[in-house]
């Protein structure tokens, strides 16, 4: 209780009941003195929650305030967001339409390229069928075709390997096909692969080596009669002193003196005159003329001119040069060696083959009958195929 309620004037109930009950107001004077103790915490407490009061109001202020002002800025700035999205709205409406139009023009597009796709695939279908041909067609075209490289090969060329090899080829493709109907071009192939075998091969290289080395030795050759050896004189000398003692021994001594001013020799070959020098080398020229000769008809496989030209130049060598001298009895045998091989031998002929392949595609066992009708090219309908590059 406060100061101003105990200095009240007291009551006579009051002093009664304090006259009455003296102990009875011990309590209160208790009570008073605790009221008195708790008061100014009261009162701190109550400025504080009135502190808390005001500072509520003022954040509440503060904060509704700033709503107001962010309501009102946002309010602002919805119609300026609203003329900027207007021209992007405007321009994805048009991007859209026009997508739209493209999408549809593409699809357009893709049918009229489906639709061409449909006529090429039933013109290809019409082709095969114009063309007729299956696997075993098209094999045996192969194999013609193979046939007429080996032909042409030996014709044109005379090239026996090119040959060979077509024809195997040819035959590889022939097993392949597994068909009894081929069997007689099997047959003449074997024929002709034998008979290209049994085919000498020339050594072309070596041949025109060999003339070649002999073109550079005809410088070193000699020729008949330049080695002159005179005959060694008899031992026997004349006796300038012998004189007849008769009449009888005069005709003895006269035949004596006249054989020593003659002689006689008997030579068991003919005597070659010695050729001057000019002469000579127009004799070698001549020979390498001959020798280049036939190295040109062998490389042009001229068979004729090639033995010609080796046959004068080793009747050269043996009436114009030594005989006796090794280096011209080496060129002679190896001429003579040369000049007996055969530089074009026949060649044979492997048409046969190609006749029985054309014999049997003629006939209608072996082709290839389609059961699709033919129509003539000429009858399609033409579709214009558009650009759509543009």
């Amino acid at each position: 209780m406060s100061q101003s309620e105990t200095n009240l004037p007291r009551t006579t109930s009051d002093e009664n009941r304090s006259n009455t009950s003296p102990n009875a107001s011990r309590p209160d004077a208790a009570l008073n003195r605790e009221s008195q103790r708790s008061s100014p915490a009261a009162l701190v407490f109550a400025l504080l929650a009135l502190g808390a009061s005001i500072g509520l109001a003022t954040g509440g202020y503060f904060i509704w305030s700033q709503l107001q002002q962010l309501t009102g800025e946002q309010a602002g700035i919805e119609p300026r967001l609203q003329q900027r999205v207007q021209p992007l709205q405007t321009g994805l409406q048009a991007i859209s339409k026009d997508w739209q139009e493209g999408r549809r023009e593409i699809e357009k597009q893709l049918g009229a390229l489906d639709d061409s796709q449909e006529t090429i695939g039933e013109r290809v279908n019409r082709l095969a069928s114009l063309v007729g041909r299956s696997e075993l067609g098209w094999t045996l075209a192969e194999v013609e075709y193979l046939l007429r490289i080996a032909s042409e090969s030996l014709q044109l060329r005379r090239d026996k390997h090119t040959a060979i090899a077509a024809l195997n080829s040819a035959d590889n493709r022939l097993h392949e096909l597994a068909d009894p109907q081929l069997l007689p071009i099997r047959e003449k192939l074997a024929r002709e692969l034998n008979a290209l075998r049994e085919v000498p091969d020339v050594d072309f290289d070596g041949l025109s080596l060999r003339i070649a080395d002999s073109l550079q030795q005809v410088a070193r050759l000699p020729v008949s009669g330049s080695r002159y050896e005179p005959l060694q004189p008899e031992t026997t000398s004349f006796d300038a002193t012998k004189t007849a003692d008769n009449w009888k021994d005069l005709t003895q001594v006269i035949w004596s003196s006249v054989t020593q001013l003659f002689r006689v020799r008997d030579h068991d070959k003919p005597v070659t005159p010695m050729l001057p020098p000019e002469r000579i080398w127009f004799l070698k020229e001549n020979l390498r003329l001959q020798l280049a000769a036939a190295r040109l008809a062998l490389l042009r496989e001229d068979r004729k001119a090639y033995q010609q030209a080796l046959t004068t130049a080793t009747e050269w060598l043996k009436e114009w040069f030594d005989n006796e001298d090794k280096a011209v009895i080496a060129m002679v045998a190896g001429l003579e060696e040369v000049a007996v091989v055969d530089i074009r031998p026949p060649m044979p002929d492997v048409s046969g083959s190609l006749q029985v392949l054309r014999q049997l595609q003629a006939q209608p066992e072996v082709t290839t009958n389609t059961d699709e009708e033919t129509v003539s090219p000429t009858q399609e309908e033409v579709v214009p195929v558009q650009d759509n590059t543009q």
